[in-house]
């Protein structure tokens, strides 16, 4: 850790360096002397945090520490092509200069460089700001209706709300939240799925938002399954017996608030003589580890059976769920945030550089008329905010094609 966190702290160094000589030019000596101090002091404190504080426990004063120096770090990487196409040019220049020695050049920066560089650095401050003040809660309700063959007639018209990683840690404005729990209610569901993901580290941040989550109603059920987080593998325990009871107590923190949750297993829903499985798989990832177990959780579900899977990472569905021979007509996960950073355009434009990790990272995929929704997230990770990718909450109406 010692020696990536030096590794770290050298290349913010450099680039911090780097930008400052492209600045300079237009700093009076008093603001170079305050931009200095300012940075050095933020740098050096970000290194003893660090390595004296458990981050962890102290996750969201971290979090917002680390995304004010990512937003710096930034604002001065999307400027340093500038500076150095100008640097370029100068060296360029220099060498001219050095073979012809026929005229005197001015190898200063220009100043109309600076002040580009400085107004491009500005630009994601406040946009990572309103990130981190606005868009973690801009939540918004996706609606698809999906149309089956087999599904039972009494299901035709079915409506599912699926939402994912609330990552109740990081959440902080209880009004908004509820007012996402009302939008969620609302659309007076049948059933509510949550796929993964409830806290960051520890049961005890659920605690703080009992009260809130358990105004969500659905007429069925409210069904769960776990992510990666909820296992409380990132974080510290004095012993395997304190983990043991924190998975145990976040167990039944949900299934106080209303969730049945789900683990390697299924439930049947039943309408009359009809019924359609929800099976709910523990987490299973390309790059995590391989709790689910989706033979166990099919244990005498027939083939004809109407199948939602619940899992909680969609490389789950591309690598194993997608093409099983039991063919499962719906499958629901989340995890991927869709990094919390992106463009949308609905209809036009779906773009974050998660999707160089993550073949499914958002939205509704069909493979051979089996599908996948993959939720955007609730809540947020690591960077407290979201730029161009909103929270959100789907809406899935299961329709009979006749």
């Amino acid at each position: 850790m010692i020696i990536s966190l030096i590794i770290s702290f050298l290349i913010l160094i450099f680039i911090e360096i780097y930008f400052f000589q492209g600045i300079k030019t237009i700093l009076n000596k008093k603001t170079k002397l305050i931009y200095i101090f300012s940075f050095t002091s933020l740098y050096v404190f970000f290194v003893i945090y660090t390595l004296t504080f458990e981050i962890s426990s102290n996750s969201k004063v971290f979090s917002y520490y680390l995304t004010l120096i990512f937003l710096f770090l930034i604002s001065k990487m999307i400027t340093l092509p500038i500076i150095l196409i100008e640097d370029l040019i100068r060296l360029f220049n220099f060498l001219m200069y050095k073979i012809k020695m026929d005229k005197k050049i001015n190898l200063k920066r220009r100043a109309v460089i600076s002040k580009l560089t400085l107004i491009l650095a500005s630009i994601p401050l406040p946009v990572g700001l309103d990130g981190v003040l606005f868009g973690r809660y801009r939540y918004r309700l996706i609606n698809h209706e999906i149309y089956y063959k087999n599904l039972p007639e009494k299901f035709d018209g079915y409506k599912l709300i699926q939402v994912s990683d609330f990552h109740c840690g990081s959440l902080e404005n209880k009004n908004r939240v509820e007012k996402a729990i009302r939008m969620i209610n609302s659309e007076e569901p049948d059933l509510i799925l949550f796929t993964g993901d409830f806290v960051n580290n520890k049961y005890q941040e659920i605690k703080p938002w009992v009260e809130s989550f358990s105004k969500l109603k659905a007429k069925d059920d409210m069904i769960s399954v776990l992510g990666n987080h909820d296992y409380g593998d990132y974080q510290r325990w004095s012993s395997k017996k304190e983990k043991e009871k924190n998975f145990k107590n976040l167990l039944e923190i949900q299934k106080k608030i209303g969730f049945t949750v789900l683990m390697n297993e299924h439930k049947y829903i039943v309408k009359d003589d009809q019924k359609i499985a929800i099976i709910g798989v523990e987490n299973w990832g390309a790059r995590f580890n391989q709790l689910g177990d989706i033979e166990k959780s099919i244990k005498n579900i027939s083939k004809k059976d109407f199948k939602i899977v619940l899992s909680h990472d969609p490389t789950h569905w591309e690598r194993i769920l997608k093409d099983h021979p039991k063919q499962f007509e719906l499958t629901l996960s989340g995890h991927t945030h869709g990094m919390q950073f992106g463009i949308e355009v609905p209809g036009y434009i779906k773009w974050s550089p998660v999707k160089w990790a993550y073949k499914y990272w958002a939205g509704l995929y069909n493979h051979k008329e089996k599908y996948l929704n993959v939720n955007r997230g609730f809540g947020v990770l690591a960077y407290p905010g979201r730029i161009g990718i909103w929270p959100e909450i789907t809406s899935i109406t299961l329709k009979k094609l006749i």
